[in-house]
């Protein structure tokens, strides 16, 4: 698919637009409420799911054909579908919708469930070269040369998507950063706070409950290596007395090991506790302080978030995590950044 931003080989999904066009398009290509495709979504279902992982031991699991994809096939197997328009966001394509399209695509979607958590069986290809999955969920996915993207939280609403020409969800790694508040003179006491602040976002976005903050401590001269990395456990209190606690322990610990903070960069990072299950155990928040020689006093917020947050209800919460945190620093610095697939 090709945007105005990002290549790929598709369009997306969404619930814009105008939804009698929506079913022109695919009422068009013969779907209607209640089709059943019976015997020849079955037999196109059991030849894909027969395709043997190319270049693998016996004992790998191919296919496997879950509910969700029996459903998706018995109501649109067959069905070759037009773009309704040139695209509303980006360019509109159409799609063939039998999954012997993708069946030898089982090394790519078998990562991209690894990825989300999810079985993915072949649905069928684009136009213009995606290959086509649904999950477990019900979800319509697209795999191409542009990466990996959610198309529609279902498979009519993904179609839809498709010859509408919605942009998608790309299903990618995630990086957000601000400048945040320096109210006070230390650096550490404000990478501290800074922190603070990401455990409270994080909890009440019911992502994870920190248990602890970790401090880095890197040289700035020579190849700038980590002199120190350390955890600090969360105490309990007011705000101000775990802040002044943290603050304590982590000079102690600087002292101890004799490593100057001073002309370092510090950074102060927010992490799950083990134990957190997927996709949330791969979401930090990290606050840096002294890493810019040109504004010494300069502390980044940042918040990352792997790839399998892009669906659902973690997509909702990590967007709502960098809401808040966009928020507390006064605006956004940069945009949130796909990171490479």
């Amino acid at each position: 698919m090709s945007t105005n931003s990002e290549a790929g080989a598709y369009s997306g999904a969404g619930a814009n637009g105008d939804a009698g066009t929506y079913s022109d398009a695919l009422t068009a290509a013969g779907w209607y409420p209640g089709r059943d495709a019976g015997d020849d979504a079955t037999s196109a279902a059991l030849m894909a799911a027969a395709v043997a992982p190319s270049g693998a031991g016996a004992g790998t699991r191919g296919w496997v054909l879950f509910p969700a994809a029996r459903a998706a096939l018995r109501e649109f197997h067959g069905l070759t579908l037009r773009p309704v328009d040139a695209g509303t966001e980006v360019a509109a394509t159409g799609c063939v919708i039998d999954p012997r399209e993708a069946r030898h695509a089982l090394r790519a979607f078998r990562a991209l469930g690894d990825t989300i958590g999810e079985d993915v069986f072949p649905l069928g290809s684009t136009d213009a070269g995606g290959l086509i999955g649904v999950a477990e969920s019900g979800r319509l996915l697209c795999v191409d040369h542009g990466g990996r993207w959610l198309l529609g939280d279902s498979v009519e609403d993904g179609l839809r998507a498709l010859t509408q020409g919605r942009a998608p969800r790309r299903i990618a790694p995630r990086r957000w950063t601000w400048a945040a508040p320096a109210a006070h003179e230390d650096p550490l006491e404000n990478a501290v706070r800074t922190a603070l602040v990401g455990v409270y976002v994080l909890h009440h976005r019911q992502l994870f409950g920190a248990r602890e903050l970790r401090l880095t401590v890197t040289a700035l001269r020579g190849i700038g290596g980590d002199v120190l990395d350390r955890s600090v456990p969360l105490p309990g209190g007011s705000l101000d007395e775990i802040a002044a606690l943290l603050v304590a322990r982590m000079r102690q610990l600087a002292d101890a090991g004799k490593t100057p903070l001073q002309g370092c960069a510090l950074t102060v990072t927010v992490s799950p506790p083990e134990g957190t299950h997927a996709p949330y155990s791969s979401v930090h928040c990290a606050v840096r302080v002294g890493h810019s020689a040109a504004v010494p006093t300069a502390t980044e917020l940042s918040l990352t978030a792997g790839a399998g947050t892009a669906l659902g209800r973690p997509w909702e919460a990590v967007e709502g995590c960098a809401r808040d945190l966009a928020r507390y620093a006064g605006g956004v610095t940069d945009e949130a950044v796909a990171e490479p697939v």
